[in-house]
């Protein structure tokens, strides 16, 4: 009897906690789902679109699916942060949930009908209008579309199920997914350097990244030749490449601007301290776009062009990936341990023991 009824009493407690929770749960078991969904179908190669079936394009940053998986885990990361408030503000209205939950599930059914019930055909229908084709068709234009498609539908559900609480919530993963989903359409639209603004970023990058190599003892000459769509190249003997506009790290600004600001919002930092952080992690940002395209050539010469695509399509965006979070913890434990005041107080007891010594010196 006494086992019975411990289980029954452990059974309505997980039934009360899941009864308080499920709306959150539901949340994230939707995002997570046609992303998971997509990765067997990539990871099989049984998607319809050829061209996603040449690689695992999970394993791609630049273009890629790997952004997703951050999402996810940031989205999960932040749930666990907030979960007590999320849980506290989920919504009361019948129908406000009604809508959130065909909002979250626009996804999944986009996946399903582009690979099982013939909506890829109506896409690309849709891009050879807009007079795409190739690859940028059928790779580029798709992938573009794909990120829209999960990126709208999850802000409009957390504004749905949360109100402006939402987008406070899960500022990094929500502005992580636009993000990346507007440099990628940027870039389909405007491709080869053709959007002059940020294209202008590109050749003093390139310019550092060729003094990087210069330093490091590497031959190569760098070329820029001005015209509607150049962008600047460097030239090896076992190759080249030109440098983009997000090769050059414009990409990769935007996402620390959106990313640090968010961070601040929910901060009480000084104005002065706030300026001092983006300053010197925009500063440190840029070079880290520098060394990433320096280590591109160094991997071309040293390992030849397939491996350098490898580095540039992969592992070359976790420079930033990297850097954005240890700068990131940097700042919270400066914060956290007040590193600046003892810092500050050390110095100040150092100046005031050398003042002592050099009164009491004799003349």
């Amino acid at each position: 009897m006494k086992l019975y009824s411990k289980g029954r009493t452990a059974g309505r407690k997980v039934e009360k906690v899941l009864k308080k929770n499920w709306f959150h749960i539901a949340l994230l078991v939707c995002f997570s789902t046609p992303i998971m969904l997509l990765m067997i179908l990539d990871y099989l190669n049984i998607e319809s679109l050829a061209e996603f079936n040449k690689n695992f394009v999970f394993l791609g940053t630049w273009k890629g699916r790997m952004f997703y998986l951050f999402f996810i885990w940031l989205l999960f990361l932040e749930s666990i942060i907030s979960w007590a408030e999320i849980v506290e503000s989920k919504p009361k209205k019948p129908l406000r949930v009604l809508f959130f939950f065909v909002c979250v599930f626009v996804p999944l059914i986009y996946i399903l009908s582009v690979n099982f019930w013939g909506l890829d055909q109506a896409i690309l229908s849709v891009g050879q209008d807009l007079g795409f084709t190739g690859r940028t068709l059928n790779f580029h234009w798709t992938l573009c579309v794909e990120y829209l498609v999960l990126t709208i539908p999850f802000l409009v559900a957390i504004c749905l199920a949360y109100g402006k609480k939402g987008l406070n919530f899960f500022s990094i993963s929500s502005s992580l997914l636009a993000g990346i989903s507007a440099i990628y359409t940027l870039d389909t639209f405007y491709p080869r350097g053709i959007f002059r603004p940020f294209e202008l970023l590109a050749l003093p990058t390139s310019a550092c990244a060729a003094a990087l190599l210069e330093i490091l003892g590497y031959s190569f000459y760098l070329y820029y030749r001005p015209g509607p769509e150049a962008m600047p190249s460097i030239i090896t003997p076992s190759g080249g490449a030109s440098i983009g506009w997000p090769c050059a790290g414009v990409h990769s600004l935007f996402l620390f601007t959106v990313i640090i600001l968010l961070l601040f919002k929910k901060s009480n930092l000084s104005s002065f301290r706030k300026i001092t952080y983006f300053v010197v992690g925009a500063v440190c940002t840029y070079f880290v776009n520098v060394l990433r395209i320096a280590s591109y050539f160094i991997i071309l010469t040293n390992n030849g062009e397939e491996a350098a695509r490898f580095f540039h399509n992969t592992t070359g965006e976790l420079y930033f990936v990297f850097w954005i979070f240890a700068y990131i913890l940097i700042i919270v434990s400066v914060e956290k341990f007040r590193l600046v005041e003892r810092a500050r107080c050390g110095l100040q007891m150092l100046y005031s023991s050398l003042r002592n010594v050099k009164t009491r010196s004799p003349l």
